[in-house]
């Protein structure tokens, strides 16, 4: 294959790749958004970061007050009782948020960095942890997703965008703190 048929081929499959990553949460860059206000301070230039919304769960409580008493009379003759009249009560239903809404940011891999090569180690480490068993095809496909999430979900991050910190954990990308060490 000749190497601008493969740059070709690079290009249009990261560009297939980048709606299945974003239409998950969001996406955000210091290089395209260096101003959005959710990036950290000190974020490096480059990198990415995703958003999750985490929703608020609301608790719903009805209470019932007795207004009247039901009213039952009974057969002299027989002993038999009969309701004459049903109880009445106010009925009031209240919610109330137990746990707010969220918003999650954490630091991710930039959707330009899913190179085929890339995607079929991840599909290996999510093999070898039990959490993928499709083939290694090298792209980001539903299956791929599921299994990010499911793994995501155990370190308490419900999302399918790939975390920087799950994809050092995989030992795909080198942990910051050992680049300083490499540097000394």
């Amino acid at each position: 294959m000749a190497p601008s048929s493969r740059k070709l081929i690079l290009l249009l499959s990261a560009l297939c790749m980048i709606p299945s990553l974003v239409s998950a949460g969001k996406v955000v860059s210091t290089l395209t958004d260096p101003d959005n206000p959710h990036l950290p301070k000190d974020a490096v230039p480059g990198s990415c970061y995703a958003q999750e919304i985490k929703p608020a769960v609301i608790e719903t409580i009805t209470a019932r007050t007795p207004i009247l008493p039901e009213r039952r009379a009974v057969d002299i003759k027989t002993g038999a009782t009969t309701v004459i009249r049903e109880a009445t009560f106010d009925v009031k239903v209240v919610q109330r948020i137990v746990t707010p809404r969220q918003e999650i940011w954490f630091e991710t891999i930039c959707p330009h960095l899913y190179t085929e090569r890339f995607v079929k180690s991840l599909q290996r480490a999510l093999r070898a942890r039990g959490f993928y068993s499709g083939v290694l095809t090298g792209w980001v496909d539903p299956q791929t997703n599921l299994a990010v999430k499911l793994y995501q979900r155990k370190l308490s991050l419900n999302s399918e965008i790939l975390a920087i910190s799950t994809v050092e954990e995989f030992g795909l990308i080198q942990h910051p703190d050992f680049k300083e060490l490499d540097k000394k």
